[in-house]
């Protein structure tokens, strides 16, 4: 059966307020009244730019095979419209890793939406999931993405000129280049609860990655980005592992150095090819952050401070290049060339205040080079000398088994990460 025409679509329902409905196919009198009478995905967004402030679109259960959602309208302060679906709705496009610069887009976010939640739907086998364009002259505001899952994709977000943007319980896994990207003009973004995991440790799909493979990306567009926050995220598994060139790469989180004020709290960075945390960025803060398993677990370029965070099993731990870097309350553990790495030009100084470094393979009172320790920072040959357990294989960021038992007030503990 056909799809009724739009205008007869909304004929029934112009005049109410609330809830409308679609379903894969469509039912009954296809206006989208109620469940029996759903529209049909193909009018997703015909009815989206029609509904009004406060009206809430809900897909029902399904796969939505081969559709591409334009969100034009949107709502008022207070008031924004809703595009909800349930655990199974599933929108699902034809792309593949073979061909990963092919395929479609899931949801496009058009210049000056506003006043927009899109929450609980699985996007799945699109070159982008979600995109948002650059129109520095129609910036988006206020648009809210809430427990989208994303898999079999290139891109997972990749957005630009989105300013008070809120994305919480996002979760990302088997993309081939980027999860999370803000290529430019992003203004006061909030990511709560996020996760992107490249390839689940998949050695097959590590091989078909493309390069530069990153979970978050704060970039480097025309106009730089501001006031970002990353709360709860993890980033796993970025990695291309048949790369050819000299220096491979692939990184947990990055932020490009033309962008402002960014954050982290609680994150965490595992088994990343090259960085956990890649930050070009000024001054940037992380407290509670985790990474383990790199070539550089946190790799600041221009000055940081570091709370309660922890480094481990990994080459280096802390690679810096220029800048004041404050470490206070932090631990770094079992890295096989060295804890601290100055790079040649560092301007420094890196100073220690109350943290924990151990290793059983490197010596940490002399790789760490010229460093600004403190008579309050414990600087170990062994591990078992900090006084932390279970500490023998590579830690997974749970629990409280990094918490020194012999220095409870030095280094990384669990007990600080809720204050």
């Amino acid at each position: 059966m056909k799809s009724l025409p739009l205008m007869l679509l909304f004929s029934a329902t112009a005049c109410l307020a609330g809830d409308l409905f679609v379903t894969p196919q469509g039912g009954g009198a296809r206006d989208g009244s109620s469940v029996a009478n759903a529209a049909p995905g193909s009018a997703i967004s015909e009815i989206f730019d029609r509904m009004a402030p406060g009206d809430r679109l809900r897909l029902g259960t399904g796969d939505y095979t081969g559709l591409s959602i334009t969100l034009r309208t949107g709502g008022s302060p207070g008031k924004p419209k809703i595009l909800e679906g349930t655990p199974g709705t599933r929108i699902t496009g034809t792309w593949t890793i073979d061909k990963p610069d092919k395929g479609g887009t899931a949801i496009t976010l058009a210049p000056g939406l506003t006043d927009v939640v899109v929450k609980q739907i699985s996007l799945s086998h699109h070159c982008f999931a979600v995109r948002a364009h650059p129109s520095p002259d129609q910036p988006r505001a206020r648009i809210h993405f809430e427990d989208i899952a994303i898999q079999q994709v290139r891109h997972g977000f990749y957005l630009s000129d989105c300013d008070d943007l809120l994305l919480s319980g996002c979760a990302m896994k088997r993309y081939s280049k980027h999860g999370f990207r803000f290529e430019e003009g992003c203004d006061r973004v909030t990511l709560q609860h996020c996760s992107a995991d490249c390839s689940e440790g998949d050695a097959a799909w590590e091989t078909k990655t493309e390069v530069f493979p990153f979970g978050f990306l704060v970039g480097d567009g025309k106009t730089p980005n501001s006031s970002f926050r990353f709360e709860d995220c993890v980033a796993r598994n970025n990695i291309k592992s048949n790369q050819t060139v000299k220096y491979t790469n692939g990184d947990g989180f990055v932020a490009e150095g033309k962008n402002r004020d960014v954050g982290f709290l609680r994150c965490l960075a595992l088994r990343n090819q090259d960085g956990g945390f890649d930050l070009k960025v000024k001054d940037v803060k992380l407290t509670g952050c985790i990474a383990i398993g790199h070539r550089r677990d946190f790799r600041i370029w221009h000055g940081a401070v570091l709370t309660n965070c922890f480094a481990g099993w990994s080459q280096t731990g802390l690679w810096t290049k220029s800048g004041t870097l404050t470490v206070d309350t932090c631990t770094l553990l079992a890295h096989k060339k060295s804890a601290i790495e100055l790079d040649d030009e560092s301007g420094g100084p890196v100073t220690l205040r109350r943290c924990l470094l151990g290793s059983d393979e490197a010596d940490y009172t002399t790789s760490i080079g010229s460093i600004a320790s403190g008579s309050d920072s414990i600087l170990a040959k062994s591990i078992g000398e900090l006084g932390i357990t279970h500490a023998s294989t590579p830690w997974n960021g749970e629990g409280k088994s990094m918490d020194s038992t012999k220095f409870p007030d030095k280094g990384y503990s669990s007990r600080r990460l809720n204050p």
